[in-house]
């Protein structure tokens, strides 16, 4: 839905972005966190970086300029995404874990704007010192998901190229981990032997089969992948072989489920943020494992993370 000229007077309170690497979205909210408008756009952070005719500012007043009225002055925008990054609007740097989600509405940073209509808080990422790891956006999606889920305890997955995991108790996000399942299938897939075996063929038994024996044997994890290209060459000839694709993928999403399997302690529970075919993927790994997890939509869940960054934000404002 797009709002790019629609006047929401005193209706509109604050906006939401998520700017994302290729990608952003924006959302008008009045004071209840209910959405007015919406509007996207493919200027992530990639292209304003790679653009010098354009800026953060410019590209974000570009979208909103119609919601703003001429009387509006130091409007709240919360956002949160690459437009913290290094190569982004102003870095936000990270928080450490653990983390609760005041103390990642506190670690805004406010870039300097030109327009006295708008005033910009950009919210930082994670780390993780130790064993080492960073995110930038998933974050405030964990946020939306705690304030829907006071009382999760366990491990929280976020498909995507790089998956995060992140675990939440008392809440708190006290850990994380990331695996580059998405890029290291589509490397294998495209760009080594594997990709004589891959085709568009799919099979959920087979699939189902190698999460488990993914589980059963994690050490073999190099052993297994050749698999993929070797059962097709020795099968007798006419005989039934499964997809490639089907393996493949059931072997790199179920050696990750193992090692967060390992990590689970006794009460915990999985859930699952995300949509389309890689949510559903990730959904049969689990079930194969005995764990319900119902994809639940990420956008919803990153306005839910921005609007209780925005309520932590005015409340300290109000202390100041």
């Amino acid at each position: 839905m797009s709002a790019l000229n629609q006047d929401y007077g005193t209706s509109l309170s604050w906006i939401a972005v998520d700017w994302g690497t290729s990608n952003l979205r924006v959302w008008a909210m009045d004071d209840n966190a209910n959405i007015l408008g919406s509007v996207e756009s493919p200027l992530g952070m990639n292209a304003i970086a790679g653009d010098p005719k354009l800026s953060f500012e410019v590209v974000l007043v570009g979208l909103i300029d119609g919601w703003l009225t001429k009387d509006i002055v130091g409007l709240p925008v919360v956002i949160c995404g690459m437009a913290g990054a290094k190569q982004g609007w102003l870095e936000a740097p990270y928080c450490d874990v653990p983390a609760r989600p005041t103390d990642l509405a506190k670690g805004a940073v406010k870039p300097d704007v030109r327009d006295p209509r708008i005033s910009v808080f950009i919210l930082p990422g994670l780390c993780q010192r130790g064993d080492s790891d960073v995110m930038r956006g998933e974050e405030t999606q964990l946020v939306g998901f705690m304030a829907a889920h006071p009382e999760f305890a366990g491990w929280v997955c976020l498909p995507g190229t790089h998956s995060k995991w992140a675990r939440i108790a008392d809440g708190k996000i006290t850990a994380f981990r990331t695996y580059m399942s998405g890029e290291v299938f589509a490397l294998l897939s495209q760009h080594s032997i594997l990709r004589h075996s891959v085709d568009d063929g799919w099979d959920d038994a087979a699939f189902a089969d190698a999460v488990r024996g993914a589980c059963a044997q994690p050490t073999a994890f190099l052993h297994s992948l050749f698999g993929v290209r070797a059962g097709a060459l020795v099968a007798p000839a006419g005989a039934s072989v499964a997809p490639g694709a089907s393996v493949l993928s059931g072997t790199v999403i179920g050696t990750e489920i193992a090692d967060v399997l390992g990590l689970l302690q006794p009460g915990e529970n999985i859930a699952l943020i995300g949509a389309g075919k890689l949510a559903s993927l990730y959904q049969a790994a689990l079930a194969v494992h005995g764990h319900k997890a119902t994809p639940q939509d990420g956008a919803t869940i990153t306005l839910s993370g921005l609007a209780r960054a925005h309520a932590t934000l005015v409340s300290t404002s109000k202390e100041n």
